[in-house]
């Protein structure tokens, strides 16, 4: 397929080789980094585009990715959906629910195809294990939970290094619970629905920008009475990911060495004598193209044979109102419930 890349960043290449390994390429690229562009388009031989020029390779594309900073996309998004082109938007989908309202509405009136990119939901390991949980082995949910901390944007002198990313400028930065948590909440509501409340207390470590947390420790109240818990952490020296599902009849654990790691998936049932340990080289941080690869396979299958996308714009707008009811919660000091959030 010929895709079309909004934003030429590291994650954008990712998406290109994923395209590429897939059979397609890359039609063109835009970007305001100029320099970046320009070492974009020489490393996938396409065209580096003006903003001028996007109206045409927009309509010229059997896909759009969107991987600008989540505060600056309502132009694009508009570009690409009223060319009733498919747009592939990485996560978060806004950083406000005003943009996202704004973005719910472009969707319903172009009828748009959009898959927001919460990549982790499709990489193997975690397949493995949500297919487990949905086949019942493990009974009804009572607690499950997700730890993720490792080294990130806001970890000791790392501040420094990170300072030109768009993640802690003061003009673009959203924070790790609307940036990062984002995948916890989408990958602990596909396990066992969806939460009723939330209670959170997030916790900032880059003293420039006070506003912008880095750590994030929450519990949930699910539909169905199962207790959940998130807890994620950008300023970790060690690393560490464990998700975990706990049920009626057997409990799983997904385990990995690092922040986004999966290498050991262990489980027990109630008939199981002893734990068995099922391994995995499931590694983002090695092998990040892989893990983008996974997500562009089914957006690509779902465009060519008309199948329902996984994780729809529906998902980003969900994801988007739970970090929203999460940072509420800390800022307001009380559990929030969660009614209010789902109405569209």
């Amino acid at each position: 397929m010929n895709v079309l890349m909004i934003g030429a960043g590291d994650i954008a290449r990712s998406h290109a080789r994923a395209v590429v390994k897939l059979g397609g390429s890359v039609s063109g690229a835009f970007d305001v980094n100029t320099a970046g562009l320009a070492r974009f388009a020489k490393e996938f031989d396409c065209a580096k585009l003006s903003y001028e020029q996007l109206d045409e390779y927009i309509a010229g594309a059997d896909y759009a990715v969107l991987s600008t900073p989540p505060s600056r996309r309502l132009d694009y998004v508009e570009k690409v959906l009223s060319a009733h082109v498919p747009l592939y938007m990485e996560k978060p989908i806004a950083t406000t629910m005003e943009d996202a309202e704004k973005i719910i509405a472009m969707a319903k009136k172009y009828e748009g195809r959009i898959i927001v990119g919460f990549a982790h939901r499709f990489r193997p390991a975690f397949v493995k294990m949500h297919d487990m949980v949905a086949s019942g082995m493990f009974g009804e949910p009572v607690n499950l939970f997700s730890y993720r901390v490792g080294p990130g944007f806001g970890y000791g002198e790392n501040n420094a290094v990170y300072g030109n990313s768009w993640r802690t400028d003061p003009k673009l930065a959203c924070g790790m619970t609307i940036e990062s948590v984002s995948h916890e909440f989408n990958l602990l509501t596909s396990l066992a629905g969806e939460f009723e409340s939330i209670a959170c207390n997030v916790k900032g470590t880059i003293d420039a920008i006070p506003q912008y947390d880095t750590n994030s420790a929450m519990v949930m109240r699910c539909r169905n009475g199962a207790v959940a818990s998130i807890m994620t952490s950008w300023s970790s020296g060690a690393g560490a990911n464990l998700k975990g599902f706990i049920g009626t009849r057997g409990s799983v654990l997904l385990k990995g060495r690092n922040m986004f790691e999966f290498d050991q998936l262990t489980y027990k049932t109630l008939d199981m004598e002893q734990e068995e340990t099922l391994t995995f080289n499931d590694s983002y941080d090695l092998n990040k193209d892989a893990v983008i690869y996974h997500i562009h396979a089914h957006f690509q299958d779902c465009l060519k044979n008309g199948k329902a996308i996984l994780t729809p714009l529906a998902e980003g707008v969900k994801v988007l109102r739970l970090s929203t009811a999460a940072l509420e919660s800390s800022r307001e000091g009380r559990t929030v419930a969660l009614d209010d959030y789902w109405r569209i």
